[in-house]
């Protein structure tokens, strides 16, 4: 190589180096002095990014070695068109922190991550529309991916508020936040103040960190922060004490918590979860939260005079939030998850005679209060219920026990599946399930012109075998006194055996009153190895002679030959098909029908007495009025000698019809089928009518 050309390429070398030397002097006088020229053109570059006016107030200094750090006087960035708020925005001296890489792999509709912001002073307004369209999103074209809120990895406010108008979810809410670092203090302290309103109800709420606000660090080695604190929604009132961790971030959360109030499905509406209607409860347990999961253990749930326990895990993750667990229990009454089936706060509870005064007032025994199926879209869930002791009423001498059953709840539809009790010797077995049907069409205005196609669809499919009535049923207060005072003879019962049972019904409604209206199916019941008060069957056959003796000398209980009935029901109208009570002294049938809907009686039961007596009336007996009032007579009229022997013929067929399904089983009695004696001697009585 020539002289002259090592010469250029020394030359050439030392310039680019000189220049390089030069450039890097240049940086580092400006990383030094703040790049004071760059903040007009970051003001700009900011706006044109995030479609937004935006003011950087001095004194202002930036880094950008190994990521960008911003510091200002303050910082200003405006609302959206659109919006009735002055601003998005309005910082005082503040530090913000950024990395390279997370501004460089971040995806469409991911968050924005900002790793510190420090602010002496903060205001924000966070509000959203009906349309999801909110004031901390920065889309700069109409079909870009709406962001959430961003993800802040460690956030120090000295002082500030933000106010949150959210029509999705009904909040207008103030939150306020300070943190005290003062000398006095060993430890710093950071405070949040919740107050407003929140999906239609008051909210109050205060957090106390023993850090910066909100201690929100996704360092691995630091520590979660102690915390405490407390809120009040409406009547509900809950208290939290544990820690708190990146709480803009991952949001880790571990502690104890105690909730009360006068219903969990107050609570269900502060954390948009689907829970009952019930009594006054309070919660006690452990909370713990890891990212998009929460595990939750109620170590005391009391709802009323029902006491619970249960673990349970809440997954935000999916599309919609689903929970899993196990809710186990000591005691559950029945009265306590009144409110759920639309009866008051004091469904159940009586007066001094005995009658339910919420009843009483109404003039009706089944409440017609819509029931709240909005809330079966708000999550799935697949749970495990086993109840050691479940309380049916005052109307039961006996609870279940125990109660297993798996709950599950999916797109709108809620089943009660597996159902097994055993209560009085005997068991239940069987599904419920209630379809309150997908959002989607309820908003639909074609459906809305067909009320029926807008109304939950239930369906009942329930079983029960050999239980005991003596021990199940509750007799009555009258009953008792009668024999006590007549040293009458048998059980205090009017009605002894193993009762067994089949229903598959099917209904429409948002009320259980209007589902009772529009009950469809069919209902079949039999007594095994019963008994029956003499009592009942001669005053039944209107045999006065023998029915005032019976008072004197004693009521022997009777032995059921045959008691069986099998019910269609149609719109809430339920007709027996068959309804015969057979004993050795009289025949019962009934037919007629009950109203569900109006709860009223119109049914007529016919005695066919097997022995002879000059005071036997054979006129049917009329069973008229409603649930709550119903009265008991004669059929006025000429009393005809063989209706009853009329009636009897009708019942063959029906009969035979079922009793193939009355098999005996292994608990039967030695006789077999109870009722093939009495199709025996009804197929003898058709046949001789035929024969004449």
């Amino acid at each position: 190589m020539r002289m002259t050309d090592k010469i250029k390429t020394h030359k050439t070398l030392f310039a680019f180096t000189t220049t390089i030397l030069a450039l890097l002097v240049v940086i580092a006088v400006c990383e030094l002095l703040g790049w004071p020229f760059l903040e007009k053109p970051l003001e700009h570059f900011a706006a044109n990014g995030l479609q937004r006016s935006i003011r950087i107030d001095g004194p202002f200094k930036l880094r950008l070695i190994g990521g960008i750090r911003l510091q200002a006087g303050g910082i200003w960035i405006s609302a959206p068109a659109g919006f009735d708020v002055p601003d998005l925005v309005d910082a005082k001296n503040v530090e913000l922190k950024l990395h390279y890489r997370d501004l460089w792999k971040i995806k469409p509709g991911d968050p924005y991550l900002i790793e510190s912001i420090k602010a002496q002073q903060l205001d924000a307004n966070l509000a959203r529309h009906l349309d999801g369209k909110s004031t901390w999103q920065f889309n700069k074209k109409p079909d870009d991916p709406i962001r959430p809120f961003p993800t802040i990895h460690t956030l120090v406010i000295s002082q500030g508020q933000a106010k949150v108008d959210d029509q999705l979810t009904k909040a207008a809410l103030l939150f306020t936040f300070s943190t005290d670092e003062g000398s006095s203090n060993t430890q710093s302290l950071s405070k949040v103040e919740v107050h407003g309103d929140f999906r239609e109800r008051p909210l109050k709420s205060e957090l106390i960190t023993h850090g910066f606000l909100p201690i929100a660090t996704q360092d691995a080695k630091s520590a979660p922060i102690a915390s405490s604190g407390w809120l009040r929604y409406g009547k509900v009132d809950m208290r939290f004490n544990g820690s708190v961790d990146d709480l803009f971030g991952k949001q880790i959360v571990k502690g104890n918590l105690t909730v009360t109030g006068p219903s969990l499905g107050d609570l269900g509406d502060l954390l948009s979860i689907t829970l009952p209607r019930t009594s006054a409860f309070k919660l006690s347990g452990s909370v713990e939260k890891t990212p998009g999961l929460w595990q939750v253990v109620v170590s005391s749930a009391h709802i009323g005079e029902s006491d619970l326990f249960g673990n349970f895990a809440y997954d935000t993750r999916p599309e919609k939030s689903f929970l899993r667990g196990t809710l186990q229990g000591k005691r559950l009454m029945l009265a306590d998850l009144g409110p759920a089936f639309g009866s008051a706060a004091d469904a159940g509870k009586a007066n001094a005679s005995g009658a339910d005064t919420k009843a009483q007032q109404t003039g009706r025994m089944f409440p017609d209060k819509p029931l709240n199926f909005a809330t079966y879209n708000r999550m799935n869930a697949e749970l495990d219920i086993d109840i050691d002791y479940l309380d049916l009423g005052k109307a039961f001498r006996q609870p279940i026990t125990p109660f297993k059953a798996n709950l599950y709840l999916n797109k709108n539809k809620l089943s009660l599946a597996k159902i097994y009790a055993t209560t009085a010797q005997g068991s239940i077995t069987g599904n419920i399930s209630i379809d309150a049907h997908e959002q989607q069409k309820v908003a639909n205005p074609q459906l809305q012109k067909n009320d029926s196609q807008l109304k939950p669809d239930w369906q009942i499919d329930l079983a029960m075998q050999n239980i005991n009535l003596e021990k199940w049923l509750q007799v009555p207060a009258s009953r008792k006194k009668a024999k006590q005072e007549h040293k009458l003879i048998g059980s205090e019962a009017y009605v002894t055996g193993l009762l067994n049972s089949k229903a598959h019904l099917q209904g429409k409604g948002n009320t259980t009153a209007e589902l009772l209206r529009s009950l469809n199916g069919d209902l079949f019941v039999y007594i095994r190895n019963g008994e029956i008060s003499h009592l009942v069957i001669e005053a039944a056959g209107l045999d006065i002679a023998q029915a005032a003796g019976l008072l004197i000398k004693g009521d022997e209980d009777l032995k059921l030959q045959c008691a069986v009935g099998k019910f269609e029901s149609h719109q809430g109208i339920v007709k027996p098909d068959l309804a015969v009570i057979d004993t050795n002294v009289t025949t019962l049938l009934f037919d007629g029908d009950v109203n569900l809907g109006e709860e009223k009686l119109n049914l007529r039961m016919t005695a066919k007495p097997k022995n002879f007596s000059p005071f036997t009336v054979r006129a049917p007996i009329e069973i008229t009025g409603t649930f709550l009032d119903p009265h008991v007579k004669p059929k006025t009229g000429p009393i005809a000698a063989r209706v009853a022997g009329g009636a009897l013929l009708v019942l063959v067929n029906p009969l035979a019809a079922i009793l193939p399904f009355m098999d005996p089983g292994s608990n039967s009695s030695k006789d077999g089928n109870p009722c093939s004696q009495t199709f025996a001697s009804l197929r003898s009585n058709a046949n001789g009518a035929a024969a004449k």
